[in-house]
């Protein structure tokens, strides 16, 4: 008798951090999903019997080194009217949790479109809150004094109205780069980013990425998103022209795409693969993705002004 070989997918040992904005604000769509579709991807999750959670309850179970398959948290980025207003019925109607990145100055000073102190204390009431900066800048753009003065301002501004201090934050725009983490590290545990990737149990929880719901997305789609592991991953740069990737995969070859450049499949030799694009850079804000079928590693990669 043959023996029955069980085959597990990679995804389904991983968790997935989702973050959406708006809700039904269809004057932004490349930021914004319908409450139709949102509802119908929570339905999805429950049917399905995935466990959807807070931020800090899936940090938690990585920090346990506890398997956090089928886990996914829903973030909610900026604090949008339009969230408190079409989403957030939604997830007290499934009774589902989320975390909620507070965009503190369009807050503080009543900005049109955001949500006031009342409206962020009362759905905290069902999830959980971060800080998502004071002023939105573009952290790299800072100096040092700057990203700290921000940083400090959000956490003194948010205290003086919530009375306590969060443990976790979502860089703007998705943006950062070494210097910025490491200043950011030092006042918040929990960073997420917005690099697109699942997350395990070995995910490094001052980095976590997280897959933007916009628009038609389809949630079965993304729950597919694995992670790649790349062992001795490099990317090297001179200045804004990436010279070379190279790394270690358990595979026979990859595609690596670079924002503007495209995808490019590079075979591997040994299990090492050596790309030498030699591309200078377009954009200010660029990805560099490696991939195996729907597993991913994704970098971010901000170009020196």
């Amino acid at each position: 008798m043959k023996k029955l070989i069980l085959f597990f997918p990679f995804f389904l040992f991983a968790a997935h951090i989702f973050v959406l904005h708006r809700v039904d604000d269809f004057r932004y769509p490349s930021t914004n999903i319908s409450s139709k579709l949102l509802e119908k991807d929570i339905k999805y999750l429950l049917k399905h019997h995935y466990k959807i959670v807070k931020l800090s309850t899936l940090v938690k179970r990585i920090e346990n080194n506890e398997s956090v398959k089928n886990y996914v948290v829903f973030t909610i980025d900026d604090t949008f009217k339009s969230f408190y207003k079409n989403g957030l019925p939604i997830f007290i109607k499934y009774k589902v949790p989320f975390t909620l990145f507070v965009y503190v100055q369009a807050t503080d000073e009543h900005y049109g479109d955001y949500m006031t102190w009342k409206q962020v204390k009362n759905a905290a009431k069902y999830g959980e809150l971060g800080i998502h900066s004071w002023a939105h800048p573009h952290l790299a753009m800072l100096s040092n004094k700057q990203i700290i003065k921000d940083t400090q301002k959000a956490i003194n501004i948010f205290k003086k109205n919530m009375g306590y201090v969060p443990n976790m934050y979502a860089y703007p725009y998705g943006e950062y780069n070494k210097r910025v983490k490491k200043i950011i590290n030092k006042f918040f545990k929990i960073i997420c980013n917005q690099n697109v990737g699942a997350v395990n149990k070995y995910s490094p929880i001052n980095d976590l990425d997280r897959i933007a719901i916009t628009g038609n997305v389809n949630i079965a789609q993304k729950l597919k998103i694995g992670i790649l592991n790349v062992d001795n991953l490099k990317i090297k740069r001179e200045k804004n022209t990436i010279k070379e990737i190279s790394g270690k995969v358990k595979y026979p070859y990859v595609f690596i795409y670079i924002t503007t450049l495209g995808w490019k499949k590079v075979k591997t030799k040994n299990g090492y693969f050596d790309y030498k694009p030699n591309f200078t850079l377009k954009k200010y804000r660029n990805r560099v993705i490696i991939r195996y079928n729907n597993k991913l590693k994704t970098t971010l990669i901000l170009k020196e002004e």
